[in-house]
């Protein structure tokens, strides 16, 4: 078996406590990075999820590029987002304790909009750093990852960071972007999450691939709470079953 770590950003949608039901059923632990403005409109639901046992983290509050905010909204972003959550976990009767971030599109703020692992344009780094310690101030801390052992996670830029990136997007967020040719299908996004050569459409890790059926190397799977795809979310999750992934708790 190998295994892997569930993460979901841009929740909560309104499919978000059926999707949440249905991994349940499986015994299927996940993290959803949620955007605040949506936390306020389903807090019924996330209050109920996170009595499930689900962890429920933060991935701002309007889900902006960091890179085209200012500092003040930066901080903005995530502390609002912060205290929503936190009032969220005590109305559910526990504490907002394990602090946990991803900025919206991997986009850390340094003015390279996500694109991390291109040479040019060169980070700002003052600007990134300030961020990071920023998160730290407020209590965020990043998860040990065992057995996620791709160098790029562990690099000299990232190897202090505390958000949390991922090693292998499901990229079901395509079909409704339909910018992306081949990916255009949730038959397309099926067929790419069993290759054992997926195609890294955005370029952005290198050479090494990430086929969910290598044992190398544990995965942080990433996968979206969006309305327009919900219809797909039981069916992706059951393809990966079929690959005989494990899912651990973090």
């Amino acid at each position: 078996m190998k295994t892997s770590y569930l993460t979901i950003d841009d929740s909560p949608s309104s499919k978000f406590l059926e999707h949440c039901n249905y991994l349940n059923a499986l015994q299927i632990p996940a993290v959803f990075f949620c955007i605040g403005k949506n936390l306020e409109e389903e807090a019924d639901a996330v209050i109920k999820v996170i009595k499930m046992g689900f962890k429920i983290q933060n991935h701002s509050y309007s889900h902006p590029h960091f890179s085209s905010i200012s500092l003040k909204e930066t901080c903005d972003e995530i502390g609002k987002t912060d205290e929503i959550i936190t009032a969220l976990y005590l109305d559910a009767g526990y504490d907002y304790h394990e602090k946990w971030f991803r900025f919206p599109y991997g986009d850390k703020g340094d003015g390279k909009f996500g694109q991390n692992f291109k040479m040019f344009p060169l980070p700002d780094l003052k600007r990134a750093s300030y961020i990071q310690d920023f998160l730290k101030e407020i209590g965020y801390t990043k998860p040990k990852f065992e057995n996620v052992n791709y160098s790029y996670l562990n690099s000299k830029r990232f190897n202090n960071d505390i958000d949390l990136l991922w090693t292998f997007d499901i990229m079901e967020w395509a079909i409704i972007k339909k910018n992306i040719k081949g990916l255009e299908t949730i038959e397309n996004v099926l067929e790419r999450v069993e290759s054992k050569k997926p195609k890294d459409y955005l370029k952005a890790y290198g050479n090494r691939k990430r086929w969910l059926g290598n044992h190398d190397s544990d995965e942080i799977i990433l996968l979206h709470d969006h309305i327009e795809t919900s219809a797909e979310f039981k069916n992706i999750i059951n393809k990966l079953i079929t690959l005989q992934i494990e899912f651990k708790a973090l």
